[in-house]
């Protein structure tokens, strides 16, 4: 028991950025955010250490773990998961509302279009067919394939 005391004794903010610094690195390995949040109480906590004994230490890194997982949990992580449908590695988000050309003529609604230097797979979404040369808007997707509107 004496031992653990000594230890809990000589911590300081040097400790406390070493236990930040690897739970970071632990989060970066894992990506779940949920290290981040023991990671940032242990760096406030170790603004504190030098003017708090270890008993207080403790109570910080403990309280600030829970309030920053619950509001990290609450506020952060549904803004991480939101970004994910940037569209980033999606290049065909980026097409919704662009003007393309018919280069194919359309049969039962669907056929081939051009946007810039690339052909696509496209369907109207009346069904209508549209001839060679006609221009059309795109208005969603569909997996690859583009949703016109004439």
């Amino acid at each position: 028991m004496d031992l653990l005391i000594t230890a809990l004794e000589s911590l300081n903010v040097w400790w406390w950025l070493g236990i930040a610094a690897a739970l970071l690195i632990t989060e970066l390995l894992t990506g779940t955010t949920y290290i981040l949040w023991p990671a940032a109480s242990a760096f406030v906590t170790a603004l504190f250490a030098a003017f708090v004994g270890w008993p207080v230490e403790l109570a910080i890194f403990a309280g600030l773990g829970v309030l920053f997982l619950l509001l990290g949990d609450r506020f952060v992580k549904p803004r991480l998961k939101s970004g994910a449908d940037s569209g980033l590695n999606t290049r065909a988000t980026y097409l919704v509302g662009e003007r393309v050309t018919v280069v194919s003529g359309f049969t039962e609604g669907r056929g081939r279009v051009r946007h810039g230097d690339t052909e696509w797979s496209a369907k109207t979404a009346d069904g209508s067919d549209l001839a060679v040369g006609a221009s059309a808007v795109v208005t969603a997707l569909d997996g690859t394939r583009l949703i016109l509107k004439a």
